[in-house]
């Protein structure tokens, strides 16, 4: 089937493929800019990721990559990370020569430079498109310490500083005046890391390249901005979000970043304990009700919510979101951002979603009485739900919509899912280190984590590829589905019964469980779970 269209192949393959092929090419047809079929098949749900990557190998004639992600770090080296990231391929290390995985096999060109490079007995391999962007992230190697030079202009300073947040994952840059000077920090695995300090005479030139690119007008630093940019860095697109505030010491900017690509993560991809996710699957099927998702800001609420959307939309589906603000867009999803100064604010876009004949409705913070209302309305109409709400655990969330006006038989009755999670950084598994820890030696809220008396945990230790010994981060949670004996409970405003039976409970698993649990397979650190879980 080598050199075949995607579309026939898939037709081959499946004849129930032809109409979302068919439609998958009248998507194509109708863009502005070239969009491949199989990403667009994916895009909008028509045919499923697998599918795709099986069709594409055949077309390809390669094989299908289901091994482990390990880098040839000599490869990696000779050619150079900026080449792989561009070219959106990744150098395995493999036995019997140089092996190379892609999500395409249709790049003639770079197929061609590198059999040219390293010999036509080069091999390759077909991967889903998001397996690789993840394993792409595995190229970058984070420097902290680089040196600018002194005269070089600010426009290639800031180029510089968007390209090593983007390579190192980075979540934030915070640019922060003091009183001698200009600190540069970079939010990383959800911890803040020096990067560089600039003289405080270059400030306002600084800030002023940002501006620039934000569209906001040069020297305006006596207001509050809030505005936004697209920063492309090869072939991935970054959505910077820019805050500025006035401070004392003068223009104050945070840039949250938001890579689109790594944005759309999978559930099954997020780290949920199993019976985590298997809550998160069938509360994600019962075809009305609320489902809230509880935690601080920055805990990981909203990629888990657009994971849960990216299972639930489709053709059939209408679904819509109201945001503040909507961090990433996805196909076949009504967006609304909220915008308190004309009026749109969570409550009234809410009431209006429910004109739009939805089947699935997410709403981005229950913030008032108004909001929860209109949430418990469309609950009660047949709709499905998704929501957040800032409270420490989960049964904390019931609490709160109490104190927003609901009665407990309103809750009790709606209430489909109720969960709390947090983001802990993993240990790098390059560098950690087996340690032996007695138990009366640690400290009380070690104690918490530790069952016998002499335990065998993993600590950091850092080298070249982390940060301080850790690298990327994954989630710890505690969620449960509402069954009647928990209704009943909510009902009669028990809410203290409910705690009791929720840890009576051996198939729920509480958030200190579950970062337990983490710490016996070596994930997570012990202080880790201390410092996030207490």
């Amino acid at each position: 089937m080598k050199n075949e269209r995607l579309g026939a192949i898939l037709y081959q393959q499946d004849e129930t493929c032809g109409r979302p092929v068919e439609t998958g090419l009248s998507l194509q047809r109708a863009l502005s800019f070239p969009q491949r079929l199989g990403r667009l098949l994916v895009e909008y749900r028509l045919v499923d990721e697998e599918r795709i990557t099986k069709a594409l190998a055949l077309q390809a004639g390669w094989p299908v990559f289901d091994g482990e992600w390990i880098v040839d770090e000599k490869g990696l080296d000779d050619t150079g990370a900026a080449f792989f990231l561009e070219k959106e391929v990744f150098p395995l290390l493999a036995p019997g020569g140089k092996a190379f995985v892609m999500a395409d096999g249709d790049h003639r060109e770079v197929v061609d430079l590198l059999r040219a490079r390293y010999g036509a007995d080069v091999r390759f391999f077909i991967a889903s498109e998001a397996a690789l962007v993840q394993a792409l992230a595995l190229l970058t190697k984070p420097d902290p310490s680089i040196l600018l030079a002194e005269k070089a202009l600010l426009k290639d300073v800031a180029e510089r500083l968007l390209q090593e947040a983007v390579s190192s994952q980075a979540t934030d840059i915070h640019i922060e005046p003091s009183e001698k000077a200009v600190e540069v920090r970079l939010r990383v695995d959800g911890v803040l890391h020096f990067w560089y300090a600039f003289p405080r005479s270059e400030l306002g030139r600084l800030v002023n390249v940002f501006f620039h690119r934000a569209e906001i007008s040069a020297g305006d630093f006596l207001k509050f901005h809030d505005a936004r940019f697209e920063y492309r860095n090869g072939s991935s697109v970054v959505d910077v979000r820019l805050s500025h505030i006035p401070s004392v010491n003068g223009p104050s900017l945070v840039l949250r970043l938001l890579d689109r690509a790594r944005s759309r993560v999978a559930l099954k991809d997020l780290g949920y304990a199993a019976c985590h996710q298997e809550a998160l699957t069938v509360a994600r099927d019962v075809p009305h009700g609320l489902m809230l998702l509880t935690g601080p800001t920055g805990c990981g609420k909203t990629t888990t919510l657009y994971a849960m959307l990216e299972e639930m939309r489709g053709v059939s589906t209408k679904v819509v979101t109201v945001e503040d603000p909507v961090e990433v867009r996805m196909p076949l999803v009504t967006q609304v951002q909220v915008d308190i100064q004309k009026g749109h604010d969570f409550s009234n876009v809410t009431r209006a979603l429910l004109r739009h004949d939805p089947d699935v409705i997410l709403i981005g913070e229950v913030r008032d009485e108004k909001t929860a209302r209109e949430a418990l309305r469309a609950a009660m109409t047949g709709h499905r739900v998704l929501a957040t709400l800032h409270t420490n655990d989960a049964p904390g969330a019931i609490l709160r919509l109490k104190d927003l006006g609901l009665e407990y038989g309103q809750i009790a009755n709606v209430l489909v899912c109720v969960g709390a999670q947090r983001l802990v950084r993993k240990l790098c598994p390059h560098c950690k280190k087996e340690v032996t820890v007695y138990r009366n030696k640690v400290s009380a809220p070690m104690k918490k984590y530790l069952k016998q008396e002499i335990v065998q945990v993993w600590t950091p230790v850092g080298c070249e590829r982390c940060r301080g010994g850790f690298k990327g981060r994954t989630v710890v949670a505690e969620i449960f589905v509402m069954d009647d004996a928990s209704r009943f409970l909510i009902e009669q405003g028990l809410i203290h019964e409910l705690v009791l039976k929720l840890k009576e409970n051996k198939n729920v698993m509480n958030m200190k469980g579950d970062a337990g649990r983490l710490i016996e397979e070596g994930i997570i650190s012990l202080c880790e779970a201390v410092r996030v879980c207490g």
